[in-house]
């Protein structure tokens, strides 16, 4: 055997399993309970400019979990969390997958994205909190001790996202109010998405 034949060969083999692991990908069947988890996250204003002043709250019921890349700061690779008040349907994959979660952002939702270093360990977690009329999106844990205390619980093996976590971040001075967050998942871990 040549090395032609022996090159023609491996790229057989190479498309033989491509088109294989998509076929298997393609056939899984999608079932709500893979996406199944508990989020509580609360906000409170006390003195705003800009945020109405008060409590609210979002409890979710499901969430979906893609890698990353691309993220800012340092063109970094990161965890996005996406927490959503229902169950997540067949159509609500797809939405997150093909349109950015438009559709599924028309409601109350909150995303945690973990930055991940070369070794897969958290080395910063921001919060973004959605409700109608109210958008918060702020760096949560950076700090060795806040990373430490807020994300000690966290496995992640290239494929699922097992993380316990229960936290807040508080701001005073002239923006007065503070975001917490309760959240306990064990979830696949989709795609490699571009930011």
């Amino acid at each position: 055997m040549n090395v032609t034949s022996k090159k023609w060969g491996v790229l057989v083999v190479a498309a033989c399993w491509v088109m294989t692991a998509a076929r298997v990908d393609s056939e899984v069947p999608f079932r709500s309970r893979d996406f199944q988890t508990t989020g509580v996250f609360e906000l409170v204003v006390s003195n705003s400019s800009v945020l109405r002043p008060g409590a609210s709250r979002i409890v979710t019921e499901s969430a979906f979990v893609t890698l990353a890349h691309g993220l800012i700061p340092g063109n970094s690779d990161g965890l996005e969390i996406q927490f959503f008040t229902k169950p997540l349907t067949e159509a609500g994959k797809a939405d997150i997958l093909k349109n950015a979660a438009k559709e599924l952002k028309k409601s109350d939702y909150a995303a945690l994205v973990l930055f991940l270093d070369k070794k897969n360990k958290v080395w910063q977690a921001n919060l973004s909190y959605v409700i109608p009329g109210t958008t918060v999106g702020r760096t949560v844990a950076w700090k060795p001790e806040e990373l430490k205390k807020y994300f000690l619980d966290y496995k992640f093996d290239g494929k699922r996202l097992v993380l316990k976590s229960k936290g807040s971040y508080s701001e005073s001075g002239k923006e007065e109010m503070k975001l917490s967050w309760n959240v306990d998942l064990d979830l696949p871990v989709f795609g490699e998405v571009k930011r």
